[in-house]
């Protein structure tokens, strides 16, 4: 389902990073059969994920809506029932990682926090890296 090589790394960085966060791994499939590349347990949460590395940064909605639309396409293809998440884990440049939880017809950042803006001091919400 991919097109070229599956990112092997990132698909191994992004398992361990859910392993070390106390995420329960089930299912790794690199090979690029699947529109998914592994699968998590977070509690009572499944989730399907599929991984994927940016050349360029550019991390809010509609920028991931545009350059991983084909990747939003493939897990949206995929039949599950609603108690089943599907989530798009995004490596960008800067070697950080973004959640994005893709909805039927959305996409919402997973994992955000509230920080003060420096110039106004209001808070804004913005991605955590996955560290």
């Amino acid at each position: 389902m991919t097109r070229g090589h599956p990112p092997s790394v990132a698909i191994n960085e992004a398992e361990l990073m859910a392993k070390t966060r106390g995420l329960m791994v089930f299912a790794l499939e690199p090979e690029g059969v699947l529109p998914f590349h592994f699968v998590i347990c977070d509690r009572d949460c499944i989730s399907v994920v599929r991984v994927r590395r940016l050349k360029y940064p550019g991390y809010e909605v509609a920028g991931i809506g545009f350059s991983c639309r084909n990747d939003i396409a493939a897990l949206r293809a995929i039949p599950v029932t609603q108690e089943i998440f599907r989530e798009l884990w995004v490596r960008g440049p800067d070697r950080c990682w973004y959640r994005y939880l893709v909805l039927p017809g959305t996409i919402e950042i997973l994992e955000e926090r509230d920080e003060p803006d420096e110039t106004t001091g209001r808070k804004v919400a913005f991605p955590v890296p996955i560290d």
